[in-house]
């Protein structure tokens, strides 16, 4: 059974040559009253030329503050899906509910780059006439316009596919959009992407009801139409839903009132026989159709989900799992079944408990922060915070605010309540300070000094915090060398690395194959997906350049494309993307074409970042360094131009 999902077609399971005709068939009746709405209500005229205006900087900034947490989530999220997008020629953005655009990235050396589109661009349907964003707020459903779908003519080029993002009491925030220009863009391209836009707007929504009810005991309950989620409180009663879990119990969108809930939820306590026996809770739906039994043992809930035969059409049919944030994974899981890894994994067990500070060393993507996180959950700290910083995703002048904190007032642009850093928010509790190795040299002597003494004093602030923080760092370069090199302390290495853990690249790992099977059982949400043979030898013979990181959403794109339950090499998309990055890098070798100013530019700005991180041996730092650049906008480059550090 699958949970009904109003407005929204599932296109997984449809064969391809049926897919682009009913979703053509499904747009123009889906699209008709934005189109009336256009000409009775905004008085538009589709030969008009259409204007959008566009905010300031200062005004931009001041619309994106409100979003800050959100739209770093939507920037790592588009990390792991930028690829294959701007591949073909796809640019994202996130908007308010005004129509505005607060954050946008594209490939601006595409030709298919939309110049209109930017941040503080407006796209409200009263003045853009029917598109992705503006229809979207308005009808507040996944949208998609192709081409000359669009209401004004300026815009026939245009194809964008756009999904509402839901804050974690439903309530539509913004809006997640994908945009083109090219006009040759084929409808199953087209296709495609609207299947990642909506798969990506759902984890941003599931993401911020996770974090919103972290302490929480959180019910999750598989369908087919995604994950249905509940929180409960210690007393065992709902204080959350997500939006799958709200058409269930046809529930509105909103904060929940607990006797409204108590009319469709109920709780059985157990006996004190089965309590003191297995500890057994059960939940069920007022009209008897599914049951949640929630076992409590020594260390968290597990929870398994039963149906009643006389379940009504439209009830889900869940295999449920208590899940704690996001379901992270163990530290076992993390490490694999490698032989190699046999001794690393004796070493972390031996230390479990302990205060001795932990290094993580591989390359990106092999899961250096799934490591952090599950010796986190397993040690004695799990019940404390867990904060993590990048090292490498924030600007160099803005390292120290982030990490030791800050006053209110302390500098021009500081938040008007100050923040505490993430030093402080991780007391008692867990520090994984990622890509520790492009911390500049400056502030790793206050990192020593804060790790030895245990003292943090705010940017601003004359006052001293004591605090108490396991140390994870983890870094994808040699620090030995960096030592060496006098561009990393010695006592600082020698302060984190109390016990060093080498992760393998997938590349490398004699337990590949059973970790594509393993990732694709946790991805398929209770579909029954296997790999087919082809695929996995073209999975075992891939490069893997971005290791884990990358073979998990290659599984998650290729759950969306695939057709039936077995996933075929076309559908996991390695050749096409591995050609796209070939045919950027060696553009310069046909001699006989002419390329434009823009392209030539291009080229050349690629290739002086090769050279210069040849140059540095691919040390961040000293390639920034080399090249004039502060490291943000060297990474921005490096993603850009699809080069790998």
């Amino acid at each position: 059974m699958v949970v009904e999902r109003s407005g929204i077609r599932s296109v997984a399971k449809l064969p391809k040559e049926v897919k682009a005709g009913d979703l053509l068939a499904s747009r123009a009746i889906s699209l008709t009253p934005s189109r009336q709405r256009c000409v009775e209500r905004f008085n538009l005229d589709m030969g008009m030329k259409p204007r959008i205006g566009c905010l300031t900087t200062h005004e931009v900034r001041e619309h994106q503050e409100p979003f800050e947490d959100l739209l770093a989530t939507i920037d790592e999220e588009l990390d792991y899906i930028w690829l294959p997008l701007s591949s073909v020629n796809f640019s994202a953005s996130f908007s308010n509910m005004a129509g505005t655009i607060v954050y946008y990235r594209s490939d601006h050396q595409s030709g298919n780059h939309v110049e209109t589109e930017r941040a503080g661009t407006l796209w409200a349907e009263g003045i853009a006439g029917t598109n992705g964003v503006g229809t979207c707020v308005i009808e507040r459903r996944p949208t998609e316009v192709f081409q000359a779908e669009h209401f004004f003519r300026d815009f026939a080029a245009m194809s964008c596919v756009a999904a509402p993002v839901l804050s974690a009491d439903a309530e539509m925030t913004g809006v997640l959009n994908f945009c083109t220009a090219d006009p040759n863009l084929r409808e199953d391209l087209f296709i495609m992407v609207s299947g990642l836009v909506r798969k990506t707007a759902d984890r941003l929504n599931n993401h911020l009801f996770r974090r919103q009810y972290r302490d929480n005991t959180l019910l999750k309950a598989r369908s087919e139409a995604g994950p249905i989620l509940l929180a409960l409180n210690d007393s065992a009663e709902v204080t959350g839903a997500n939006q799958l879990a709200r058409r269930w119990l046809n529930l509105e969108e909103g904060p929940l009132k607990p006797e409204l809930l108590g009319t469709l939820l109920e709780v059985e306590q157990p006996s004190q026989a089965d309590m003191h026996k297995n500890g057994m809770l059960v939940m069920r739906h007022r009209n008897g159709e599914t049951v949640f039994k929630i076992t409590r043992d020594r260390r968290s809930l597990s929870s398994s989900c039963v149906d009643r035969a006389a379940r009504l059409r439209g009830t889900p049919s869940p295999a449920s799992t208590r899940h704690k944030v996001a379901d992270p994974l163990s530290v076992d899981e993390v490490l694999g079944d490698d032989p190699r890894v046999a001794k690393q994994r004796h070493l972390l067990s031996r230390i479990s408990g302990s205060r001795l500070p932990i290094l993580i060393l591989g390359e990106t993507g092999c899961g250096k922060d799934a490591l952090a996180r599950a010796l986190h959950l397993e040690g004695t700290r799990r019940d404390r915070p867990f904060a993590s910083f990048n090292c490498a995703a924030v600007p160099e002048t803005l390292i120290d605010s982030e990490l030791f904190g800050y006053t209110a007032g302390a500098f021009t642009g500081a938040r008007r309540e100050g923040n505490v850093g993430r030093l402080i928010e991780a007391d008692g509790g867990t520090l994984f300070l990622d890509e520790i190795g492009d911390m500049p040299f400056a502030l790793q002597t206050r990192l020593l000094r804060v790790l030895e003494s245990g003292e943090v004093s705010p940017l601003g602030s004359g006052k001293t915090s004591i605090i108490d923080v396991q140390v994870i760092a983890a870094t994808n370069q040699d620090l030995k060398t960096r030592v060496a090199e006098g561009q990393f302390r010695a006592d600082l290495y020698y302060r984190i690395a109390g016990v060093v853990i080498n992760l393998l690249p997938l590349r490398d790992r004699q337990d590949a194959v059973p970790l594509f099977e393993a990732m694709l059982k946790r991805l398929s949400d209770g579909r029954q997906v296997t790999l087919s043979a082809p695929a996995v030898e073209a999975m075992r013979r891939h490069p893997w350049p971005g290791n884990v990181r990358e073979m998990k959403f290659t599984l998650q794109r290729a759950l969306q494309l695939c057709v039936g339950d077995v996933i075929l090499p076309a559908d996991l998309m390695i050749e096409e993307i591995g050609a796209a990055d070939r045919a950027s890098s060696s553009t310069t070798e046909t001699s006989d074409q002419r390329p434009t100013a823009r392209a030539a530019r291009a080229l050349s700005e690629r290739a002086a970042i090769v050279e210069a991180m040849r140059k540095s041996g691919g040390d961040a730092s000293r390639t920034a360094a080399m090249l004039d650049v502060s490291r943000a906008t060297l990474y921005r480059k490096l993603k850009q131009h699809h080069l790998r550090r």
